[in-house]
């Protein structure tokens, strides 16, 4: 298997104690949480529901697109409707995101991402993310962020075992204004 990324974030409770958050990126060992880890950004369940089905019916389209001729126009049909319910599964998958930031705010997925176009598969799974929303549960005042990769490279050699990263410019910095949001007031209440 390739490496993770791993995330710690130091915060302060409202008594002035320190306390640290972790998180790994998607899914550790196939799990998408596990106890003592920042939770996903959406209820387990309903992911569940949405995405189990659509994803069985993906799988038998490929399957089934195997049994015909490359290029015929049933393949050509199965392949349009296959990258049609990939779509709309990742959109639904989309919207069962809920970010809270320190305002108390909660915006889907959708609402959050600022940056124009397409979101990068994955958007939301990072570790900035996940701590930054339990943090802001948790009523924490994040102090710092280190996120590092654990593990074999990834295949595009841009992660190496034992660095450290800022959080990524595609996925997650389109979301961390929104997951700021209320900083200022929280840092004002906790000097006060």
């Amino acid at each position: 298997q390739r490496g993770k990324m791993f995330g710690v974030l130091e915060c302060l409770d409202r008594n002035g104690r320190k306390s640290w958050l972790y998180a790994f990126s998607g899914q550790f060992n196939g799990l998408w949480a596990a106890k003592g880890w920042a939770p996903p950004l959406f209820d387990l369940s309903a992911f569940k529901t949405v995405h189990d089905p659509v994803e069985k019916r993906i799988k038998a389209l490929g399957k089934e697109m195997q049994t015909v001729p490359a290029g015929s126009d049933r393949h050509i049909f199965l392949l349009s409707l296959r990258r049609q319910l990939s779509r709309q599964l990742m959109s639904d998958i989309h919207d069962l995101y809920q970010l809270q930031n320190f305002s108390g705010d909660t915006a889907t997925l959708h609402e959050a991402f600022i940056q124009s176009g397409g979101k990068p598969t994955g958007t939301g799974d990072c570790c900035a993310p996940k701590l930054l929303q339990a943090a802001a549960a948790a009523e924490l005042l994040p102090l710092s962020l280190a996120e590092f990769f654990f593990g074999r490279s990834n295949r595009s050699g841009t992660r190496e075992h034992g660095c450290y990263y800022p959080p990524c410019s595609d996925k997650c910095q389109p979301l961390l204004g929104y997951l700021l949001c209320g900083i200022e007031e929280r840092l004002r209440n906790f000097v006060n």
